[in-house]
């Protein structure tokens, strides 16, 4: 997908995004079975390729204690799984990172209905463990997809809504992930110097991170190419809402 850009004397010019090499992730497999396609992975700032992604740091298990738990927003849920030995569960797994759900299905619908509201399975939460396992979303993705018997224990974790207000000029130092076609909503991949970064600096408690999802820019929340598109924009103002879960 190529990008005009304007230049000072009013000529215009096309260019194409740089491919992180996000792009080239091998998919794997999962208990959804959408098709898959390869990452759009764009750079927000044009002419800005020193960008560099910190990795995400495994962490101990979520359910070491209640307070934890509580801290991490997450709650603990019981699936039976279906005639084929899988959970009935839609999930999202764009993300290598990270499985997230896509989907209300019957199974999960069949869950919140027997459940209290704090333990409604919500679209957008993450599984952060299976059976007791954390990893990354791609061995939980393996797990889930592997045919077993007993129910399937998980630990979801529940995202809260983040508002940032960017005033330009300058560069946001972010570059932002999505799969076309597929993705929900673009995900951070990588936050540099730029606005973002001094906005986490002057507001902690409203910072965002990488992996958290953008749900929309000045109020363009689909499809994930155009959210993208309105950050490269040259607004004097950007509104950009994220989900952001807490680390």
């Amino acid at each position: 997908q190529a990008f005009d850009s304007k230049g000072a004397d009013g000529s215009v010019s096309s260019s194409r995004p740089k491919l992180t090499p996000r792009a080239y992730i091998a998919m794997f497999g999962c208990c959804c079975t959408e098709k898959e396609e390869a990452f759009d992975s764009l750079a927000v700032d044009e002419k800005d390729s020193k960008l560099v992604k910190s990795a995400p740091a495994l962490s101990k298990s979520a359910t070491a204690d209640s307070a934890a738990m509580d801290q991490k927003n997450c709650y603990m849920v019981t699936l039976p799984r279906g005639p084929d030995g899988k959970p009935d569960l839609g999930v999202e797994k764009s993300d290598a990172d990270y499985l997230m759900i896509k989907k209300m299905t019957p199974g999960v619908a069949a869950w919140n209905e027997l459940n209290p509201a704090s333990h409604h399975i919500g679209v957008f939460d993450r599984i952060v463990e299976v059976n007791g396992q954390a990893g990354l979303g791609k061995d939980m993705g393996r797990a889930l997809e592997t045919p077993s018997t007993g129910d399937v224990t998980l630990v979801l974790q529940r995202p809260s809504t983040r508002v940032l207000t960017l005033k330009r000029p300058g560069k946001l130092g972010i570059i932002a992930n999505y799969m076309p076609n597929y993705s929900l909503k673009p995900w951070i991949d990588t936050v540099a110097e730029g606005l973002v970064a001094d906005w986490n600096k002057a507001n902690p408690d409203s910072c965002i991170r990488e992996h958290d999802r953008i749900m929309s820019v000045n109020g363009v929340s689909h499809p994930p190419e155009e959210v993208v598109l309105q950050m490269r924009k040259q607004d004097d103002t950007l509104e950009i809402v994220v989900m952001h879960y807490v680390p």
